[in-house]
């Protein structure tokens, strides 16, 4: 059965900016549980604090942050070239991973336990990348995977979306 593609994508993209949205605004948590790296301009920082860690880096030109919510998982974002890298994790035992470069804009979200997500963007493109209840997202500009519990992912450097949520699988 074929699928209209554009519906898929803007499905997709609705589905992970909801995402986004109620992870930032139910996963803040304790001022003091997680730990939060930011980097700009050719710097590096890491931070672990018990079972909680996080690394950021950033090439001239660009920008990188990293934050762990869950005071009991990963966060790791990297850009260089004029690229964004934000990853951002809420949940304990799951891990968001960001990468960006030649101006590409990654951003990586984890809102469930035991989650993974992955988004690399370059050349100017666009990747996100979130994950849920035991979900795994991965956006690149080689495709897109959704797996697990829920997961959403979107590239627009490969016009590529996914969407998973449980029995639910979407993609174009």
């Amino acid at each position: 059965m074929r699928i209209n593609t554009f519906a898929v994508r803007v499905f997709a993209v609705v589905c992970g900016g909801a995402g986004l949205v109620a992870g930032f605004a139910l996963g803040g948590g304790d001022a003091h549980a997680g730990t939060e790296c930011n980097a700009a301009n050719g710097s590096s920082v890491q931070h672990i604090s018990g079972t909680s860690g996080c690394g950021a880096r950033a090439g001239a030109g660009s920008s990188a942050s990293a934050t762990d919510a869950s005071s009991s998982g990963t966060a790791v974002a990297v850009a260089d070239g004029g690229g964004h890298a934000r990853a951002h994790n809420l949940q304990p035992g799951s891990t968001a991973l960001a990468g960006a470069n030649s101006g590409g804009n990654a951003y990586s979200v984890t809102t469930g336990p035991g989650a993974m997500s992955i988004a690399q963007a370059r050349r100017g493109s666009n990747s996100v990348a979130v994950g849920g209840w035991g979900g795994q997202a991965v956006a690149t500009e080689r495709g897109v995977s959704c797996s697990g519990g829920f997961a959403a992912a979107a590239d627009s450097g490969s016009g590529k979306a996914c969407l998973r949520s449980g029995s639910i699988s979407l993609r174009n």
